[in-house]
């Protein structure tokens, strides 16, 4: 019978020495536990290492906050936004109100009138049209003012009136050019290198500034367009039953003067070669044509001291110069007397002189439109005119070379030799002397 476990096991105890023991125990310790050991105490330093590790980052590092559960957006903060919206737009809306009146509102076209050309010639048999241009900053205003006080003549009324800046009629239509004027030509900076816009559309392309006669648009389609647009606004605020004459006034009238004349005179109008120039005949290769006998259209021309009118440019043109605006008056000239010997019917009128007997003035104007009038009713239409237009602007002007400072001196002097010997001989209006002798 075979022994048991336990008996096999009591018997090797039994029969093992002290020696066989020691024998035993140090082979399993060599072979057994060494590298468990071993294996042990590199797991205990790599994990002492770790919990070093991450003690240091911790205390490096703040713990995380806690997620924050997510706002969701109010409707008050989009009432208000859209709040801030439309009191920004209410503002816009009633201060364009405030300078232009309702009709600033209306859409262009319910604001004209709905006549044929032959309706307008069949109106025009009683009536003249009147044209007063010159120059920006001129006193063409003030003298449409004075002119327009008469009961028979009709005018779109002031700005809050016809929704126009200045109440000028090249505002209102869309058949011949506005150079420019009354556009922002730079929002982000300057305009100078462009010939458009204020005080500087004369020193454009003849071709593009000088419209004549000749021009492809004259047309009944073009005299119905604009004059329905004027229509409009003589009747609202005049009326045309009672007027004898039609004012309108814009400054660029003098340099358009032959293309206004020949569009109200269509068809009768004295139709020039296709090629015209600004210039007098001498310097042209075509003769324009000559001055219609008669013609519906009228025509006042406004001038002023070219020092003077440049400096009151300057409020209205952050770079502007006095010489630059110098030289585009001397081109507004050039334009004016070219067409002044092809007009029907113009008179030119120093504003300085105008000021100066205004009443007279007024009425020998009233004359030639052909209206009537009396001295007293001139002079109450004239009451509010300034004998001196000139004075802050050669105050302006003269002060610093008056006080003997190098560069104004020197500046006018330059002014002086480039601009004088046209101005003075041609115009008759000091530029050199400006600032010594008295007007």
């Amino acid at each position: 019978m075979a022994p048991s476990i336990g008996e096999a096991a009591q018997h090797l105890l039994e029969s093992w020495t002290r020696d066989d023991w020691h024998a035993a125990a140090k082979s399993v310790t060599v072979r057994r536990v060494k590298p468990a050991l071993i294996f042990g105490l590199a797991f205990w330093a790599m994990r002492k290492v770790a919990e070093l590790a991450q003690f240091y980052y911790k205390k490096r590092k703040p713990p995380p906050r806690k997620p924050q559960p997510e706002k969701k957006q109010g409707w008050g903060s989009i009432v208000a936004l859209l709040g801030v919206l439309v009191t920004i737009a209410a503002g816009v809306q009633a201060w364009c109100y405030h300078r232009y009146g309702p009709l600033f509102f209306w859409a262009a076209e319910s604001k004209q009138l709905d006549l044929t050309p032959h309706a307008w010639r069949a109106l025009l048999e009683t009536r003249s049209v009147a044209f007063i241009g010159g120059h920006h900053r001129a006193g063409t205003t003030q003298l449409w003012r004075s002119v327009a006080r008469h009961a028979e003549v009709a005018s779109f009324g002031e700005q809050r009136d016809c929704g126009l800046d200045f109440s000028e009629g090249i505002f209102a239509q869309d058949v011949y050019p506005r150079f420019g004027v009354g556009e922002v030509q730079d929002f982000l900076g300057s305009s100078s290198t462009k010939n458009t816009g204020l005080g500087r559309y004369a020193l454009g392309a003849v071709e593009d500034v000088y419209w004549t006669e000749g021009h492809f648009t004259v047309s009944g389609h073009a005299q119905a367009r604009v004059l329905n647009r004027f229509g409009f606004l003589w009747d609202r605020h005049s009326g045309l039953d009672q007027a004898k004459v039609l004012l309108e006034k814009s400054p660029p009238n003098a340099v358009l003067a032959r293309y206004l004349q020949a569009l109200v005179d269509w068809p009768d109008h004295v139709r020039a070669p296709e090629k015209t120039c600004a210039a007098d005949a001498e310097f042209c290769d075509v003769a324009p044509p000559p001055a219609p006998l008669s013609s519906r259209a009228r025509f006042i021309f406004v001038t002023r001291h070219p020092i003077a009118n440049a400096v009151s440019h300057l409020a209205y043109m952050k770079d502007g110069t006095v010489p630059e605006l110098v030289a585009h008056w001397v081109a507004v000239e050039a334009y004016m007397r070219s067409n002044v010997p092809r007009l029907a019917h113009v008179r030119k009128v120093k504003f300085e002189d105008f000021c100066a007997a205004p009443a007279e003035s007024l009425l020998d104007l009233w004359t030639f439109l052909g209206v009537e009038a009396d001295l007293a009713a001139a002079a109450a239409a004239t009451a509010d005119v300034r004998r001196d237009p000139n004075k802050i602007h050669r105050e302006t002007y003269c002060a610093p070379v008056r006080a003997g400072n190098p560069s104004a001196a020197a500046a006018h002097a330059v002014l002086a030799d480039r601009f004088a010997g046209v101005i003075e001989d041609a115009h008759g209006y000091a530029v050199r002397d400006w600032c010594s002798v008295d007007e």
